[in-house]
């Protein structure tokens, strides 16, 4: 038999090449159609707590939000983690913390630290305090953010590490280990910032800091060094402020009458963080008097924090003064803060007062939504049924339209039975804003006598906005 040579050679090695591929191919076609399994949805180990139906088609919600965190860009995620805190939701909080290890995308990361912020998460406290105790190789605004997120959850094991910072100059990170010292320090740290408040190369914006953060330490082992400053006009007047309003803060009934006696200043700025420090004494006749006093004061600021402390203080008796000043201040910020004061208490005239105002017709959209805010958080049947009736004639007259918006959102804000027939009457509205309304309303209170109507949006042959909403709605 004759070998073969040149040509012929290579050409018998191109075909048995050619047939050991083929025959390769055909092999692992057939292996791939015996062994692959029909397809279906994958869940990763470390997501085996959340449930998928794998009758469901599309991706569910959560798959797609959980497939934003595996593979989604740095830009996507940030995105998502805004959506949930907008919603004061925070979700995935393992998954999230899996990806702040391996990030290496600054933004992201300290978006993560606001997201653990917000949800008060105890997971990076190994991780704040390793950075904290030695800051100096990280970005100022992270370390920032993880003092504020130390200060969230009372990390009081990160108290050290700020009081070293103001110690050591530190001006870089000396406003973030100001803030954090005041939520978690000790009585011993307010001693040592009240004499830190002594230096002289300390500027009038870090002593008013400074000061701020010793009223919220409320440390009576300062209360002396406060009173003295609070009473020396040579002082910086934003120092002052914060000193009176710290001694108010401790709650020491000596405080009081010195209190009142600084009421008589001049100064509107300093009279307001007076009648502030004199909200926490609702069981004495002098500080009630004062507080009453000063919803008569010529300046709105002070008028403010009276009808502030009225109500962290309940003063019933104070009433008709804020029925007084509803009606007839010159300021409609304080007429929207007394609508919501009367309100807060209660008060029988008050309340009849406030109805009326949604049927008066030379009252602005703007006031009569603060009335009917105030109204629905009063909550009572009456107060609620009126806010629905001024409901209802907006949607029978276009140019009501922000008024009626406005009042959705009201409607949408919290659960109420009572909001079931309102509800379907913006979800029947000609107009894609009231529907898109409508449904936020159902969102908060799934009635189950409008689910058919949500039902309907969601199958209806025409592409739109609400029918996106809706399904997803009903998905949740």
């Amino acid at each position: 038999m004759k070998r073969l040579t040149g040509k012929y050679f290579f050409s018998a090695k191109k075909i048995l090449f050619f047939a050991l591929s083929l025959f390769v191919w055909v092999t692992s076609i057939v292996a791939q159609t015996s062994t692959i399994p029909e397809p279906k949805l994958q869940i990763h180990s470390a997501d085996t707590e959340l449930e998928e139906s794998t009758a469901e088609v599309e991706e569910s919600e959560k798959d797609k939000e959980l497939n934003v965190l595996r593979y989604g860009l740095d830009d996507e995620i940030v995105k998502m983690l805004d959506g949930f805190m907008k919603e004061e939701k925070y979700p995935y909080l393992e998954q999230v913390f899996n990806l702040f290890q391996r990030t290496r995308t600054t933004s992201l990361r300290e978006k993560i630290i606001m997201y653990f912020t917000e949800a008060k998460d105890p997971s990076l406290v190994d991780y704040t305090l390793m950075i904290l105790e030695d800051p100096f190789d990280e970005k100022t605004s992270t370390v920032s953010l993880l003092f504020k997120y130390a200060s969230a959850i009372k990390l009081t094991e990160a108290a050290p590490f700020a009081k070293s910072l103001l110690e050591n100059d530190n001006t870089e990170y000396f406003d973030s280990a100001l803030s954090s010292l005041a939520e978690i320090g000790s009585p011993d740290d307010a001693v040592f910032l009240a004499t830190y408040l002594e230096r002289d190369d300390l500027s009038t914006a870090q002593r008013q800091s400074v000061m701020k953060a010793l009223g919220k330490l409320k440390a009576v082992e300062t209360w002396d060094q406060l009173v003295s400053i609070t009473q020396d006009e040579d002082e910086n007047t934003f120092v002052r402020m914060y000193a009176a309003e710290a001694i108010g803060a401790m709650e020491k009934p000596e405080s009081v009458s010195i209190l009142v006696d600084l009421f008589e200043s001049t100064d509107p700025n300093f009279r307001t963080s007076v009648v502030k420090a004199l909200g926490h004494y609702p069981n004495d006749e002098s500080a009630v008097s004062t507080i009453i006093e000063a919803i008569r004061d010529s300046h709105y600021k002070v008028r403010l924090e009276a009808i502030s402390s009225i109500k962290q203080m309940n003063l019933l008796q104070a009433a008709p003064y804020v029925l007084y000043r509803a009606k007839n201040d010159p300021e409609s910020t304080v007429k929207y803060a007394c609508y919501d004061l009367l309100a807060e208490l209660d008060y029988k005239d008050g309340i009849e007062y406030l109805k009326s105002l949604l049927k008066e017709k030379n009252i602005g959209d703007t006031a009569k939504a603060k009335v009917a805010e105030a109204l629905l958080k009063q909550g009572s049947q009456s107060s609620v049924d009126a806010v629905i009736e001024l409901a209802k004639e907006t949607l029978a007259d276009d140019k009501k339209k922000q008024l009626r918006y406005a009042l959705g959102k009201l409607f949408a804000s919290n659960e109420n039975p009572a909001y079931d027939e309102i509800c379907l009457a913006y979800l029947q509205s000609d107009d894609v804003s009231t529907v898109g309304t409508g449904l936020d309303i159902y969102a908060k209170n799934r009635f189950p006598s409008v689910t058919l109507e949500v039902e309907k949006l969601a199958d209806s042959e025409k592409n739109s906005v609400n029918k996106t909403k809706a399904r997803k709605i009903l998905d949740r």
